[in-house]
């Protein structure tokens, strides 16, 4: 029995992402479908002095069918420094610690060309970090066609899954399709919902942030463990 996940590469997902990724044997990265702006493919949000703050990498210009794989970073340093910055004055508990802060450093000041290239690799060093073990494969790599649902299928055929694990804002777009019938796979959802934890002076919680936000009130070990609560559980079709 092998189990997949499938997912556009986004800045700095939220929780939720790596509770999904933590419970598949492979994780397939969506990048062969369109780049859509103000999305959560370009940018995301961290907690600064008690508020919502918006990390946005600049992209160059594409027409509006471009693929996620096509989308090249704008070549200038500066919101990369900007980046870093805001999370350093965020998250001092996550600056404080030199192996986490020099990684990050390293991965968002590295000349990434696409957007794809930068999401991944910040995805796979999180994965490495929370100890998230599955093999990690491109979809635009496995040449697989068909549209929503039909595409799913044929790359869950190809890497030969027999077990999708889907987000649960997924279900009506599946169910639609008749993605269990189309693939005769065994299809469950993720139901992630963020327990409120510690935020620092904050009295009311703000959810769906970045997972900087876990590692950077809670530390590593903790968001290891809170990625994968057994409150947030996978149940089948």
């Amino acid at each position: 029995m092998s189990s997949c996940a499938i997912m556009q590469p986004t800045y700095l997902p939220w929780s939720g992402y790596f509770h999904l990724a933590s419970k598949v044997d492979t994780f397939v990265f969506l990048d062969d479908v369109q780049f859509e702006r103000s999305s959560w493919q370009s940018r995301n949000r961290i907690l600064s002095n008690g508020h919502e703050h918006l990390l946005a990498v600049p992209v160059q210009q594409a027409h509006l069918k471009t693929l996620i794989r096509d989308i090249r970073l704008v070549p200038d340093i500066r919101w990369r420094k900007k980046h870093l910055h805001s999370i350093q004055l965020a998250y001092p508990l996550l600056w404080r610690d030199a192996r986490l802060r020099e990684l990050l450093i390293a991965e968002i000041e590295r000349p990434h060309q696409s957007l794809a290239d930068l999401n991944i690799a910040l995805i796979c060093l999180f994965f490495n970090w929370l100890e998230i073990n599955c093999r990690t494969l491109r979809a635009s790599a496995l040449g697989c066609e068909g549209i929503r649902s039909q595409h799913l299928a044929e790359i869950c055929s190809v890497i030969q899954s027999d077990t999708y694990y889907s987000p649960i804002g997924s279900r009506t777009y599946l169910e639609e399709d008749k993605f269990a019938e189309l693939s005769g796979i065994s299809l469950h959802y993720c139901d992630f919902i963020p327990t409120p934890y510690s935020q620092g002076k904050n009295l009311e919680f703000v959810s769906h942030l970045s997972i900087i936000d876990v590692i950077g009130h809670g530390g590593l070990e903790f968001t290891k463990d809170y990625i994968r609560k057994e409150s947030n559980y996978a149940h089948p079709y």
